[in-house]
């Protein structure tokens, strides 16, 4: 709430060729409690007053020989083109058109010439209110600006330091699980013979359990290191990168009796082996999630470059999903399928995310059940300067 105490120490700038219209509005203001008021009578001077006294509110006129008080107004607005200081025009015309044009200059309010004291009181105490919400509506952003970037870093400190451990977790937990994978074998293998069926499948399951095990911390390794162990961005042909992800998949596409389409694609500015992974991650998906009566068919498409982004669309024909699940599958272990019914860690697209992300690129998807998935990807080509 403000009190009169508050707006009345606010600094208030006279500016009026007449030194009588000037010297009534100082006693008037000095009998209402205003301690903190400045007046010129040359219009010349307003700019270095304005810089100086740095004012609360103008009371301008816009009659004076020197300079009038539009030429006045545009020479403020030059000066600071995001000032919020309210002006209050002084003047005798009353005609409609000249009070446009002041509106249209920067002015909030009028007083016309004779003064009614009590009005120009009230405008003058309204503007000044106007001014101070202002004034701590800017506070308060600046405020939450600060508190932002605080937080912001903050945020940064500690995702940095549960990625570090995510690192440094799934690093040491490779070593015991190596022995685990490792003795599983030799105990299968040496005295599996001599176990019963029972025996046997317990041996099993553990070897499967260790494996999928392997594959998860693996994973893990993969998504801490995509912003900790990047290598500087350079340009990237997708069209070579496609190729060698398609080499990579040839027994995966061979099983399914998939066929993957490929449109010329562009080249865009990131970490080569980081593109290969996004894109062996959603071809393999979309070949991996296909319907069991007809053989995956995957189409990698270029979709156009806008705002410096290429777009690139990899389209299925598979089981696709119910798009009130979009947001979860790209979600680290997430799953919408059972382990049973499909391998794998839930990590996929949780990688593809991160990876798009750490190339300020986009990453989103439609889907309808039975219908198959579009994967829409968006990569800057040329990496912008922060």
């Amino acid at each position: 709430m403000i009190v009169p105490k508050d707006y009345l120490k606010s600094k208030i700038l006279i500016v009026d060729d007449e030194p009588s219209n000037v010297s009534l509005l100082e006693h008037m203001m000095t009998q209402e409690g205003y301690v903190n008021l400045h007046s010129t009578t040359d219009p010349t001077q307003v700019l270095d007053l304005f810089s100086k006294v740095k004012p609360d509110l103008i009371l301008l006129d816009l009659n004076m020989p020197k300079m009038d008080g539009f030429r006045v107004m545009e020479q403020l607005k030059e000066r600071d083109p995001e000032s919020l200081v309210p002006i209050l025009v002084l003047t005798a015309l009353k005609d409609e058109k000249t009070r446009w044009r002041a509106l249209r200059e920067g002015a909030k309010d009028f007083i016309s010439k004779p003064f009614e004291l009590t009005e120009a009181s009230l405008r003058i105490k309204n503007l000044l209110e106007m001014r101070m919400l202002h004034q701590r509506v800017q506070m308060h952003n600046e405020l939450l600006e600060e508190q932002v970037l605080v937080r912001t870093s903050e945020l940064e400190r500690t995702t940095e330091e549960l990625t570090n451990f995510a690192y440094i977790a799934s690093h040491d937990l490779q070593e015991p699980l190596r022995k685990i994978i490792v003795f599983g074998d030799r105990l299968a293998s040496r005295f599996g013979s001599a176990l019963n069926d029972a025996g046997r499948d317990y041996i099993e399951r553990m070897q499967k359990s260790a494996l999928r095990m392997k594959d998860l911390i693996d994973d893990l390794l993969h998504f801490s290191r995509i912003t900790t162990h990047s290598t500087p961005f350079q340009p990237v042909d997708l069209n070579e990168v496609v190729s060698e992800v398609l080499s990579d998949l040839e027994v995966q596409i061979e099983s399914t009796q998939g066929r993957v389409e490929v449109e010329t694609l562009p080249s865009v500015e990131g970490e080569r082996f980081q593109m290969r992974q996004l894109f062996q991650n959603l071809i393999s998906n979309s070949l991996k999630y296909h319907r069991d009566e007809a053989p995956p068919v995957v189409k990698v498409k270029y979709a156009g470059f806008e705002n410096n982004f290429e777009e690139i669309h990899i389209e299925d024909n598979g089981k696709g999903f119910d798009e009130k699940h979009l947001d979860r599958i790209f979600r680290p272990f997430e799953r919408l399928h059972g382990i049973s019914e499909y391998g794998g860690t839930g990590m996929g697209l949780a990688i593809c995310q991160k990876i798009v992300g750490h190339h300020k690129g986009h990453i989103t998807a439609t889907s309808q059940l039975g219908q198959g998935a579009t994967f829409r990807v968006k990569l800057l080509a040329r990496q912008e300067a922060e």
